[in-house]
């Protein structure tokens, strides 16, 4: 029996091998379309700065599927639009997983630190308008030259407080200290700072707290008050001559003779004198010397006054105001007794403090 020839078997073989022939091409033609589409979309996107959006074009053809993790809706819209107009895409697709990343707005703090009857307003506000209704209303209550405002504009979702009220409780509130700071963040206000009494934290709080409606986080603390002044005792002028004579009448201070030279065993005197002389505060002392009527006048005159600067220079020394001590030396001039006799010309041989202020 005679075979038949693959042309005798009718026109099957004459469809089925083109097609066979043409099933890879019409893949890597597919392939190739895929890819111009892809690259197109990418560059558009890159176009615009919607690096975020990644393209998915396999087993597509001309269809584009977009996938990532956008910035917001807004970036969605764009993206897609721009996909639409790109060269060779025939239709696109969002993953359902693509969805804006939610930030939680930010709450910076908002700050008001008065100083004395000043006013410095630092944080951040969502709009212009708020900022400038918080500075005119802290210039009604500071005074305009009073407001510094560091203000900016950004995320807050802050409630303000009622800003009136807020800025008229805090003027004049610093108690006598340097600064005090509201800060308002969360919808509650905290304040800082050092007031000087109990009583002026719990003022200060509460009026805040009533003026603002929103919840008050007392962090003020109470200054320690301060330490009384050391008050050296004050003397009455007449009670201080009196204490200073009683001192030199128990004992005198004494000399080497015929010089200006102080004893040593007078230092404990000089020590007495110069308290006494602390304690009589707004006094000023004329420091004199005085001779017996021995020798000639004239080294009389000039030995009492070598003697009076000598005590003077003495009791600087030991901290007093060399404003208040003069020196004069009166010889034998103001005797108090007798020179004839002994007893007499060493009572004349003497050193006085006279008050003379």
């Amino acid at each position: 029996m005679k075979r038949c020839s693959l042309f005798c078997a009718g026109p099957w073989p004459f469809i089925i091998l083109p097609l066979l022939l043409l099933g890879p091409l019409l893949f890597f033609k597919w392939h190739a379309i895929e890819k111009d589409v892809a690259l197109n979309a990418h560059n558009d996107l890159a176009s615009i700065g919607s690096n975020w959006a990644n393209i998915e074009t396999t087993n597509r053809g001309r269809n584009v599927l977009l996938t990532g993790t956008p910035p917001s809706d807004a970036a969605i819209k764009t993206a897609k639009e721009t996909v639409e107009n790109s060269y060779g895409v025939h239709k696109v697709d969002i993953s359902s997983d693509v969805a804006p990343l939610i930030i939680p707005p930010s709450n910076p703090e908002l700050n008001a630190i008065v100083t004395g009857e000043s006013v410095v307003l630092r944080g951040t506000l969502a709009h212009q308008m708020d900022i400038d209704s918080m500075v005119s209303k802290a210039e009604v209550a500071f005074g305009k030259d009073k407001v510094t405002n560091k203000l900016q504009i950004g995320d807050n979702t802050a409630t303000l407080p009622k800003l009136e009220g807020f800025f008229a409780s805090l003027v004049g509130k610093s108690f006598g200290l340097e600064t005090l700071t509201a800060s308002i963040k969360d919808n509650a206000i905290t304040l800082s700072g050092t007031v000087n009494s109990e009583e002026s934290n719990s003022i200060i709080a509460t009026q805040i707290a009533a003026s603002s409606k929103l919840d008050i986080t007392n962090k003020l603390s109470v200054a320690a008050p301060p330490a009384p002044p050391q008050v050296t005792p004050v003397i009455a002028a007449i009670d201080c001559q009196r204490t200073v004579d009683d001192i030199l009448s128990a004992s005198k201070i004494s000399f080497q003779t015929g010089k200006a030279a102080i004893h040593q065993d007078s230092f404990g005197l000089l020590e007495s004198i110069k308290d006494a002389v602390l304690s009589c505060t707004d006094t000023r002392f004329e420091v004199s010397g005085h001779t017996d009527s021995v020798g000639s006048l004239n080294f009389n005159m000039a030995l009492s006054e070598r003697r009076a600067q000598a005590v003077v220079d003495h009791l600087v020394g030991l901290g007093l105001d060399t404003s208040r001590l003069t020196s004069a030396g009166y010889g034998p001039n103001k005797p108090i007794a007798d020179n004839t006799t002994s007893t007499g010309r060493a009572q004349n041989r003497r050193i006085e403090f006279k008050i003379t202020k």
